[in-house]
């Protein structure tokens, strides 16, 4: 559809034509409307862009990429060639893919009628370019496309980037890294820079013999080439997106040792650090070992590399078979580093491994989505340490992350969990304290909710389900309903009706959770054996007006004085009441603040607790005291007190 005043219309209607003459059959010719775009798509030769919107076009995917790369670190440029095979879901003559800040100097179309060139248009405002073919590419027939690129290694510390380094002796070593999350691979190779779009890499690397280069697979052989340069060739990779692609050119030094299951890990640093990479390296082998046991899945890579890099703007990256730290991630040193450091490279290479299986194996469709990689992997440090590392407890850090994360959630200015994103600035905003602990909060929840059995089963079944594809968030809760459960779990529902686990809709419990932003103030008030309830948005504002039209089904749970058993209850509507078999002289609700909620005790009930406590403080343990705490002091901020 066109939407153009008249008189632009008027001038503009010769290429129009000439287009859709040229193009008849190809969506990747559509013009833009009103509703997609206010600016019409001018390409840098001052051509019409054939494509006008932020998302790709899903009338082609790529297969397999050939990726061939030479980086100079001397004049900190690289240069390199591409061949994608593709795959063609509809006729068209126009390929859009992703390329930004790169000079393309050559562009071929390799099909089954011989080689031809293809035009390339540029559209720097999508960082997309359009490859323009006079032979129509048909449905079900597989092309290849070839495209020679060059451009400048970057000074920031995203895409195929530049870093340094200074000796004990004081003398400043270059490197060439890469961060591509979320949308940075396309300044490092022309790619269909979408999570959805999976395919398979072939890497090659061209470098002096001073460095090594290393990828996401092991190395298969070093060819040597004129001007005594070396390249390197990597093994194909699994069906992967393009974020998780990753290449390191350096004079890294490694150790290595190999997993219960088999898989080779290696710890890269620099020389001078060598000799701190022990710890880390234990630790990653019994992390792999753990999930591949926990996650019925085995690693499907035959090595996993950890690389401590000098300059490392984000705290870690999850790339399929290379993952990325900064230094103080990764590297321990038994003489100075700390008890707390211990803790965070542990929790730092939990988080990375466990995106093996929750991001890498099985990832979102789209970025609004980036909670299902980043609060799974939060929420997974804390299972998987909390029994390979119980003595760095754990349980009291995943405590405070919940804490963190009301702090955020409790402004105007939050966000869904799942919130719709479309350009890259946006993408970038969604790795925030929401995506990661609120999250891994709200999983957690779901998990006590459910049983933890329960819960496994169902995250071994999404996980087997959706390997090497893309998910939303229903697909995970579709994995977590009709869990068969060996026994019956009751729900205190008034009625004392018994519930089974798969009687469950999950769907509709975590939707409230995802879907809308914030968490509920849950008010208990006790009358004889009748406890009324009832849930507010927790906010901290002057307008009341903020709070309205949210409702949460919280996984309710509690404790009374007659009973140490934990009770559970699903509050799905603004207010209920539910009935106790006996009366009581306390009831404690959120249970070792398992739940994403605030609790205030009206009537008597803050009195009943305060003199439980002055009695008795173990009664209750000590997350459910840190969590009377903290609600005491968020109620008493709320109010202005």
């Amino acid at each position: 559809q066109l939407f153009l005043p008249e008189s632009a219309f008027a001038t503009m209607f010769p290429l129009l034509l000439l287009i859709f003459t040229l193009f008849p059959s190809s969506p990747g010719a559509q013009i833009p409307n009103q509703d997609q775009t206010k600016e019409i798509p001018i390409a840098t030769n001052g051509q019409l862009f054939p494509w006008d919107r932020m998302r790709l076009p899903k009338i082609i995917s790529p297969l397999h990429y050939d990726l061939s790369l030479h980086p100079n670190l001397t004049t900190l440029d690289f240069t390199g060639v591409v061949r994608i095979d593709l795959d063609v879901h509809e006729d068209t003559s126009v390929v859009i893919l992703h390329a930004k800040k790169m000079h393309i100097s050559g562009a071929l179309l390799l099909a089954p009628e011989g080689v031809r060139p293809l035009q390339v248009l540029e559209y720097p405002r999508f960082h997309q370019l359009a490859l323009m073919s006079d032979l129509v590419l048909t449905k079900g027939r597989k092309y290849e496309v070839q495209l020679e690129f060059a451009a400048n290694l970057s000074d920031s510390y995203h895409g195929f980037y530049k870093g340094s380094y200074r000796t004990s002796s004081g003398e400043v070593r270059v490197l060439a890294s890469t961060q591509f999350e979320a949308t940075f691979a396309r300044g490092a190779f022309p790619c269909f820079d979408e999570p959805a779009f999976k395919a398979n890499f072939t890497i090659r690397i061209i470098r002096e013999p001073r460095h090594i280069a290393i990828s996401n697979m092991p190395k298969v052989k070093t060819v040597e080439l004129p001007g005594d340069l070396l390249q390197d060739h990597f093994d194909t990779t699994v069906k992967m997106s393009t974020y998780l692609v990753a290449y390191i050119v350096s004079d890294f030094l490694s150790v290595s040792k190999t997993t219960q299951h088999g898989v080779k890990i290696s710890i890269y640093a620099v020389p001078d650090k060598i000799n701190q990479t022990a710890f880390a390296l234990d630790a990653a082998v019994k992390l792999l070992d753990f999930y591949d046991d926990y996650f019925d899945i085995p690693y499907p890579l035959p090595k996993q590399d950890l690389a401590a890099i000098p300059d490392f703007q984000s705290g870690a990256m999850e790339n399929w078979g290379l993952t990325t730290y900064r230094e103080t991630g990764l590297l321990f040193d038994p003489d100075k580093s700390s008890a707390s450091d211990k803790l965070g490279i542990t929790k730092v290479i939990a988080h990375e491994l466990a995106h093996q299986w929750f991001g890498n194996l099985v990832t979102m469709e789209w970025w609004n989505d980036l909670w299902l990689n980043e609060g799974f992997a939060k929420f997974m440090e804390f299972v998987s340490l909390d029994i390979t590392y119980p003595e760095l407890q754990v349980d009291d850090f995943f405590l405070g992350k919940c804490f963190e994360a009301m702090e955020v959630d409790s402004l105007s200015s939050s966000h869904p969990v799942s919130t719709p994103v479309e350009n890259p600035t946006q993408i970038q905003e969604m790795f925030d304290d929401v995506s990661y602990d609120k999250g891994a909060c709200i999983l957690n929840m779901l998990r006590d909710f459910l049983t933890p059995e329960a819960f496994e089963i169902g995250i071994i079944r999404y996980l087997k389900r959706f390997s090497y594809q893309n998910t939303v968030n229903s697909h995970l809760w579709e994995s977590l309903t009709n869990v068969k459960f060996c026994s019956k779990r009751k729900l205190n529902s008034g009625s004392s009706k018994w519930y089974s686990g798969d009687e469950l809709d999950v769907k509709a419990i975590m939707d409230t959770w995802t879907l809308q932003e914030g968490f509920p103030l849950v008010t208990v008030e006790v009358k004889g054996r009748e406890v009324r309830l009832s849930q507010e948005r927790f906010l901290r504002t002057d307008n009341p007006s903020l709070t309205e039209g949210f409702l949460w089904q919280i996984p309710l749970t509690y404790m009374t004085s007659a009973s140490s058993s934990v009770h559970r209850f699903l509050l799905k509507t603004k207010s209920d009441v539910l009935y106790l078999p006996e009366e009581v002289d306390w009831v404690k609700f959120n249970v070792n603040m398992s739940g994403y909620y605030m609790v205030h005790y009206g009537a008597e009930g803050w009195n009943s607790i305060i003199s439980l406590l002055h009695h008795n403080h173990t009664a209750l343990s000590g997350n459910d005291r840190a969590s009377l705490i903290h609600n005491v002091f968020q109620l008493v901020r709320s109010v202005g007190c």
